[in-house]
């Protein structure tokens, strides 16, 4: 409640558009919806870091929900070859890795298939 006046005073003084600030708490518990495990400790290592923008007024963090839905995304990346910060290496390393993966997944399915189709009665060509 004390962000969202401050939200207004500082519109009226012409500081910025009115947009909903989150505080530290508000953003863990907005992390926590989507079963991120984290306290505010996190979220505040998080903006120091840079991960997640903010803003400062005074000693608090004020923090506008897109760009915690942008450190969500980014954060669904890391570990693929879609990660922020990696190396042209490593990217190609994790994209050869993912299309072995995605045929052994081919080969196991057309395995099911014909299965399928005997359980059926139909006769592979």
């Amino acid at each position: 409640m004390c962000i969202l006046f401050l939200s207004i005073y500082k519109i009226e003084k012409g500081e910025y558009d009115m947009i909903d600030y989150m505080t530290i708490s508000e953003t863990a518990q907005l992390l926590h919806s989507y079963e991120i495990e984290c306290d505010e400790s996190d979220v505040r290592q998080w903006i120091t870091e840079g991960k997640i923008k903010a803003s400062k007024d005074g000693n608090n963090y004020l923090v506008d929900e897109p760009d915690v839905l942008d450190f969500l995304e980014d954060l669904s990346k890391v570990g693929s070859a879609y990660e922020k910060g990696i190396d042209d290496q490593t990217k190609i390393a994790r994209l050869e890795k993912e299309i072995k993966e995605l045929h052994k997944e081919v080969e196991q399915l057309e395995c099911e298939k014909l299965n399928l189709e005997l359980k059926l009665g139909i006769l592979p060509f």
